[in-house]
């Protein structure tokens, strides 16, 4: 692959939302429910194995101005920025239309700080004749005190196909971060969404939602080495007969750090089909809750779907959680769901050492080997070094009996 380009500014603005999707009312407003909206309650399933009350509220207004320094990048990895021509700025009505937040939702403390404090939204529609093109390389950057935002809302209009990578990154100094996505996959349209987090020390909450139409296909491909506090709330909506999708995430953590992964399957369509496939690789005193929920109800007949959690802890002081749900309705289904949970295989061990590997390189072998049924999928080079970095980083800092 050639080397990235750096799209040119004028293309970026083109891509780019403005300063917000909304007036300063409309912010001001936002950020007054946000304070009065109560911290969500570990009454609530979802966050019966995470505490909200740790994530800094009180830190989120530092700044005057209300919101990080920001900084948006746009790159194609491929041979020239003339791959980014069919991306079309979105009107800012459907920008905001994309972006409501329910009414009972028990995270909406979240959204309302978001809507009121967050910059620079990416707001673009992908249009028909944009097809097989170079992946789309998209960072999006907060530093400095106070919250940052991630904000990609995204059309992929009919018959379209689009390869993003959509990286997320904390700088030093901000209070927390929080980010959100909004993808609508048309008829017929292709996505291969690629998403990674890098939220170091920080707090971060990140809100994912992608919707598919009739026909439409998704591959989505997830990665992150987690956070100090970390929740993810990722849910795909298959509203069209003949969608299909397929999610592959992975958490590489170490040295005490969290990811908290709830992901839900919403079949609302007959005759679709979804996978999905979690893997967690834990040391240093790393931790993972990981709840699913595949919903069918009784109009999505001929539904297939598919989920799957897989945990490897590497060394002693590691925990993880999986819980997997089905809510079906429908008599006309099939729907499966699979946990795993364990410590290196002693077989695998015992052979790779007779091999002539010390236990550390077997057992470095053995994790990477793990971690690279999801990498090797992801269809970009550039991506699956980095995630093989990731973890690289997780299994170098196993405790020594590990």
């Amino acid at each position: 692959m050639a080397d990235p380009t750096t799209v040119h500014p004028q293309v970026l603005s083109f891509v780019r939302g403005g300063e917000s999707c909304f007036s300063p009312d409309d912010r001001e407003h936002a950020l007054d429910l946000a304070r009065r909206a109560p911290v969500p309650s570990r009454f609530e399933e979802d966050w019966r194995r995470n505490d909200p009350d740790a994530f800094p509220w009180n830190r989120l207004e530092e700044v005057d101005a209300g919101f990080t320094r920001r900084d948006v990048r746009v790159q194609v990895l491929g041979h020239g920025a003339s791959g980014l021509v069919p991306l079309e700025v979105e009107g800012t009505d459907r920008c905001r239309a994309m972006q409501l937040i329910a009414g009972d939702d028990y995270d909406a403390k979240f959204l309302y700080y978001h809507k009121a404090l967050s910059r620079d939204p990416v707001c673009f529609r992908v249009m028909p004749k944009f097809r097989g093109g170079a992946p789309v390389e998209l960072v999006q950057a907060g530093s400095g005190p106070g919250l940052a935002t991630f904000t990609t809302v995204l059309v992929i209009e009919r018959g379209a196909e689009l390869v993003l990578y959509d990286r997320w990154e904390i700088g030093d100094g901000a209070a927390a971060g929080i980010g959100r996505s909004e993808i609508v996959v048309e008829e017929g349209a292709r996505l291969v969404y690629i998403t990674e987090d890098q939220a170091g020390a920080a707090p971060f909450y990140r809100r994912g939602r992608v919707r598919l139409e009739r026909n439409a296909k998704l591959e989505w491909y997830s990665a992150t080495p987690g956070a100090a506090w970390h929740v993810a709330r990722l849910e795909i909506e298959l509203a069209g007969s003949g969608s299909e999708a397929v999610f592959k995430g992975l958490f590489a953590g170490t040295a005490g750090m969290k990811a908290d992964h709830r992901t839900h399957q919403y079949h609302s369509a007959p005759n679709a089909r979804s996978e999905l496939t979690i893997k967690t690789l834990l040391s240093g005193g790393a931790r993972s809750v990981y709840q699913g929920l595949i919903t069918v109800p009784q109009q999505a007949q001929k539904t297939d779907a598919y989920q799957q959690c897989r945990n490897l802890l590497l060394d002693s002081g590691t925990h993880a959680d999986a819980i997997p749900k089905l809510e079906i309705i429908a008599d006309d289904v099939r729907c499966t769901h699979g946990v795993s949970m364990g410590s290196v295989n002693k077989e695998q061990l015992f052979y790779l050492q007779s091999r002539g590997l010390t236990r550390r390189q077997a057992v470095v072998t053995i994790a990477s080997g793990f971690a690279e049924e999801i990498i090797r999928h992801v269809p970009v080079e550039m991506v699956q070094e980095r995630w093989r970095n990731l973890v690289s980083t997780a299994v170098g800092r196993m405790k020594a009996e590990g």
